[in-house]
């Protein structure tokens, strides 16, 4: 009989990288303190659980990337965008920990 797959396992996966990309994830990981194999796990769940966010928070932003057309990796490049114009228009990098250190 043949055996039911362990949907709860963790197959392995090999993906090809540039050595750019792998110089890049190793210094990632390595700032946290993980592996690149736990870096690259986390990402991905952080992906595909907004980043562990409120459910109501995460529903708005799934709500909303689909209304506007667009996958999940062009989402957070808009995301990032609109961080870039809040940056640039509310006091440049770092504007919201400034703000909290004058109070």
């Amino acid at each position: 009989m043949p055996k039911t797959p362990n949907l709860e396992g963790k197959p392995v996966v090999s993906f090809r990288l540039s050595y750019s990309v792998m110089a890049w994830l190793r210094h990632a990981a390595a700032e946290r303190n993980w592996s690149m194999n736990e870096y690259v796990a986390r990402v991905l769940d952080g992906m595909r659980d907004w980043w562990a966010l409120p459910k109501m928070i995460a529903e708005v932003l799934e709500a909303d990337r689909k209304g506007m057309g667009l996958d999940q990796y062009e989402y957070i490049g808009h995301l990032l965008a609109r961080r870039y114009n809040e940056i640039r228009d509310q006091g440049g990098p770092g504007f919201e920990k400034k703000a909290k250190e004058r109070k």
